[in-house]
């Protein structure tokens, strides 16, 4: 059987049960997310989530600060170690780095992983600075997808600046056979965002880190989102957590408050993921989907 949903973004989990961020450029996550972020984040109690909520996930390794050959090994691990729930990884690397390039194919080739997750405010570096075309063009011409932080970003010294999707509509017009996401939903440009998915149909967006309840109403600036959901962009739009700074347990018993219709809420919640999941990590997710409808 295959898990009734399908988290796009799940972050990377190991033995360590909490994190402290005091004196760090990502202490401002302690104070939006709060215990809910920094404990109850280890594998284990990941995937114990995970199966309880009968849900499978996708991790990409982050690279901010740390050696990126580092961040991509525990992925790789934790996705060998839980195939049934972790069934993709996505791969990182620095764009600042000489050997950039390098240790990204060394992930794909050697560890398994997929695509490249690249955040551009956290690195300092524009989302289609020159310094990342050769991983964008070898990611286009080898089928990996670029999964990129997009919106605000709570680190004291990074600007959100490079979160503009305006730069996501750069590299799809240079890159028209790749594949794009953008995560967390591009806040504060929620409608560019969408314009550009609408102009894009190679650009995806998941809404990681983002409470439902958030995204309706008049005063979240996120009103234009749900309607677009339904429409235009339904076949563009994935689940995700960003776990732990939403837990499922919250993010599935706020879902109605979106108010999909039944066809759109299933490609939001799984579909639309088990397409890209299919093509890019060769696996037949919507087949099976399909014949246990049947």
């Amino acid at each position: 059987m295959t898990a009734r949903y399908i988290d796009f973004r799940i972050r990377p989990a190991d033995d360590a049960t909490s994190v402290d961020l005091e004196g760090t450029d990502s202490e401002g996550y302690t104070r939006v997310y709060g215990q809910e972020f920094t404990g109850g984040r280890s594998l284990d109690h990941l995937v114990s989530e995970l199966e309880a909520y009968d849900v499978a996930g996708v991790m990409p390794a982050e690279r901010e600060e740390d050696d990126p050959v580092a961040v991509n090994e525990p992925v790789a691990r934790a996705v060998a170690a839980h195939p049934d729930r972790l069934i993709a990884g996505i791969a990182t690397t620095d764009p600042r780095l000489p050997n950039a390039l390098e240790i990204l194919k060394h992930a794909h080739h050697e560890l398994g992983l997929r695509g490249w997750n690249f955040q551009p405010g956290f690195l300092k570096v524009a989302a289609n600075d020159p310094s990342a075309a050769p991983l964008v063009q070898y990611c286009q011409d080898n089928g990996h997808p670029v999964i990129v932080h997009s919106g605000i970003n709570f680190g004291e010294t990074r600007p959100i600046s490079f979160g503009h999707p305006a730069a996501l509509c750069a590299i799809a017009r240079a890159y028209p056979r790749l594949t794009i996401v953008a995560n967390h939903g591009g806040w504060p440009w929620v409608t560019e965002t969408l314009a550009v998915l609408w102009k894009h149909r190679n650009v995806y967006a998941d809404f990681g880190a983002i409470a439902p309840k958030r995204m309706v109403g008049p005063k979240g600036g996120w009103q234009p989102v749900t309607h677009w959901m339904n429409t235009m962009v339904s076949d563009q739009v994935l689940l995700a957590t960003d776990w732990p700074m939403i837990r499922h347990e919250r993010l599935l018993a706020e879902l109605h408050h979106l108010g999909l219709s039944h066809e759109s809420l299933a490609q939001y919640t799984r579909l639309n993921a088990a397409g890209l999941i299919d093509t890019f990590w060769k696996t037949t997710l919507v087949a099976e989907m399909t014949k246990e409808a049947a």
